[in-house]
């Protein structure tokens, strides 16, 4: 009877180291070597409209293939600016690390996170497993004053009288502009003269945003043509009356070159402020007021005539005289 049993036990050992045998056998051969996959931000506290770099590493055993799937132009809550190329260094110790770097940005203040990113590591047979990045949390505040946490309300204008026929005088103004100006340009181009403008910054500004009213984008709910006009109008006036490079930056990019400017802080706080109200019209998809909208082209015309230069004060010397009005001088003769 003890031998039966020792028997029984000895082939049941047998069947336990066989099948252990089988299992490891059949198990891929980098199963061994866990993969590690991880996602990380340049930054995680950004405003509206920034660009933020998520690093996606992928620790693998050497001789696989790490498969990243491309992302949609909108992933989750994000957009997705740019997927670099997938790029695999040698770690000297079998094991490679894959990376590839994702820009994407945020439209909307508050706290997000990214969605899952799974990806999938291959070996020479065939056999796969997937690997998921764990999350990555960002901060989207508003650009706005410091200490502030909520959006200020478009305020109205201060001691401006806006008459009834307000726009048809403007309409009338800006065909008077086309008229002269396609006068002077054909009476020059006959006689072999080149076509300049000579008026201040500030001048084409408070002209543009005449033509903007004009247009009544706001009551026809044509709001974001509306604000890009608007604020292309102020960020062609930054560059050409303070040499501020405006239209390649975001919103907080400018924030920081209008603190370094002559203007006064007072003057760059408002600015921002408009700006960072825009881009939620602009890019958040937020749907303003049409008395709010109508009101922001005279907030940049507020904004222009409080920062334009002060005119230089006019001297005796530099009183102009009259042709033919000094003592002894005729008056000259208009050329035949």
């Amino acid at each position: 009877m003890e031998f039966v049993e020792f028997m029984k036990r000895k082939h049941a050992i047998i069947l336990i180291i066989t099948f252990f045998t089988l299992l490891v056998t059949a198990m891929p051969a980098w199963a061994a070597d866990p993969v590690a996959v991880t996602l990380t931000a340049d930054k995680q506290e950004l405003t509206v409209g920034d660009p933020v770099k998520l690093t996606l590493a992928v620790d693998h055993p050497a001789e696989t293939q790490v498969i990243i799937p491309p992302l949609d132009k909108t992933w989750g809550d994000l957009e997705v600016r740019s997927q670099s190329k997938a790029e695999t260094v040698d770690n000297s110790d079998g094991t490679q690390t894959t990376r590839q770097t994702i820009e994407v940005t945020l439209f909307a203040p508050g706290e997000f996170q990214t969605p899952p990113l799974p990806v999938t590591v291959s070996d020479n047979s065939g056999q796969t497993t997937e690997a998921v990045a764990a999350p990555v949390s960002l901060v989207v505040t508003p650009v706005l004053a410091e200490g502030d946490t909520t959006l200020d309300d478009i305020r109205p204008q201060v001691g401006m009288q806006v008459p009834v026929a307000w726009s048809l005088i403007v309409s009338g103004v800006v065909l008077a502009i086309i008229v002269v100006g396609a006068g002077v340009w054909l009476y020059r181009r006959r006689r072999g003269r080149g076509l300049f403008d000579n008026r201040p910054p500030y001048q084409v500004a408070l002209d543009e945003l005449a033509r903007i009213e004009g247009l009544r984008l706001a009551e026809q709910s044509q709001f974001k043509r509306h604000y890009s006009l608007v604020t292309d109008c102020l960020r062609t006036y930054l560059e050409d009356q303070f040499d501020i490079r405006a239209f390649d930056r975001t919103t907080a990019e400018l924030k920081r070159s209008l603190a370094a400017s002559t203007l006064s802080a007072e003057h760059a706080r408002q600015w921002i402020n408009l700006l960072a109200e825009s881009d939620l019209v602009k890019f958040a998809k937020l749907e303003p007021d049409v008395d709010m909208a109508r009101q922001l082209p005279g907030l940049a015309r507020d904004l222009v005539t409080s920062t334009r230069p002060e005119p230089e004060p006019v001297t005796k010397n530099d009183r102009p005289r009259s042709l033919g009005s000094g003592p002894g001088q005729r008056p000259m003769e208009a050329p035949q």
